[in-house]
């Protein structure tokens, strides 16, 4: 892990540390890097995003996802309504 990356991450410890890191990825395509995390609000998810922009090396770009199980659970309470 490089200085810069090391930063970031204790950056976020520091002022989200509701958030649980789950893995960095180097991707190819249009973006560099994908990182995955899990945040108990899209509030939260936010804040680690700017956190991430404000060392004025990334694009972000924040998408919400729902566990496939819950995301079904949803599903079946709409069909129901």
């Amino acid at each position: 892990m490089g200085p810069l990356n090391r930063r970031v991450e204790d950056r976020i410890r520091q002022e989200v540390p509701a958030v649980e890191w789950k893995a960095n990825y180097a991707v190819l395509g249009p973006y560099d890097y994908l990182d995955i995390f899990e945040a108990p609000d899209a509030e939260t998810a936010t804040k680690v995003a700017m956190l991430v922009r404000s060392f004025g090396n990334a694009t972000t770009e924040t998408w919400i996802a729902t566990e496939w199980d819950r995301f079904l659970g949803f599903a079946e309470q709409m069909k129901a309504a």
